[in-house]
């Protein structure tokens, strides 16, 4: 679905929410949630309103206990009516979980006499397969109690929704018309940027992000050297002679008269 398409259905519709629209039309939500922030973008043509909704679904494994029943139902129809010993019961799939919550209901017990499991009642109900029906036919019946159970058992999730509710806005049309980002040339040579639409400036959108630089090794050790001279008592000299005499430049540092340094091919001298 494109911009223009989603238009001519809110043109028809009035408004309508995007979560419901792509249920009827078997699209994606992310997609259309896409087309209306392009819309939003080239001004005041739709209106958006946000709407937040929540709805429970299955799990894989709840939609293994709707089609094969629940654990608790599976262990106590595997019980026969002279019983079977717990070692025996507790080779079926997903026994543990079936066998705390049969006897958390009161389904079974354990015979010690006979060292078997025993049926209590007669018959069950599959309570758990009935209420995860009503969740997947979109009856929303069952107890926030359940839920919460199905939900710890890991058979139920909930799903957190964030939708639009859209309208028409002031600019609304059914067209979209490219709006140009730069004045160029031939626009104005032509005349033609009188009647150009031209896409708003945002002065409020941060700028891209500069990475910061970093000193040269070479000015780290300039540094270091001058924080030890700093912390020997040395102090710096305020001046803004970058051209010093032979005086301050060698005989105020001790330099001895015949050092190499002072030597005419490593010093600088100015007529």
């Amino acid at each position: 679905m494109d911009s223009e398409q989603l238009l001519k259905c809110l043109d028809t519709k009035g408004s309508f929410s995007t979560w419901d629209f792509s249920k009827e039309n078997n699209i994606d939500h992310q997609k259309i949630i896409g087309v209306v922030k392009s819309i939003l973008a080239l001004g005041n043509i739709i209106t958006a309103d946000p709407v937040t909704s929540k709805y429970w679904e299955l799990t894989d494994e709840g939609e293994s206990v709707l089609l094969n029943g629940s654990y608790e139902v599976n262990l106590y129809n595997a019980i026969p009516s002279d019983g079977i010993p717990q070692k025996e019961l507790m080779s079926i799939p997903n026994a543990k979980i079936g066998f705390s919550q049969a006897m958390s209901k009161g389904w079974i017990v354990i015979d010690r006499s006979l060292n078997k499991v025993m049926k209590k009642v007669d018959s069950v109900v599959d309570k758990v397969k009935n209420d995860l029906i009503e969740l997947k036919a979109s009856r929303d019946q069952i107890s926030e109690s359940d839920k919460l159970d199905y939900k710890k058992r890991k058979l139920i999730r909930e799903v957190v929704i964030k939708s639009f509710i859209i309208g028409k806005g002031p600019e609304f049309t059914t067209s979209i018309v490219k709006l140009e980002t730069e004045l160029t040339t031939e626009m104005i040579l032509s005349g033609s940027w009188k009647s150009t639409p031209f896409k708003s400036y945002n002065f409020e959108a941060l700028g891209q992000p500069q990475s910061a630089g970093c000193l040269h090794p070479l000015l780290k050790v300039r540094s270091d050297f001058r924080q030890i001279f700093l912390e020997m008592g040395f102090t710096e000299m305020p001046t803004n002679n970058f051209v010093e005499s032979s005086f301050w430049n060698f005989d105020a540092l001790f330099q001895p008269q015949q050092h190499p340094a002072r030597d005419s091919h490593d010093t600088f001298f100015f007529g």
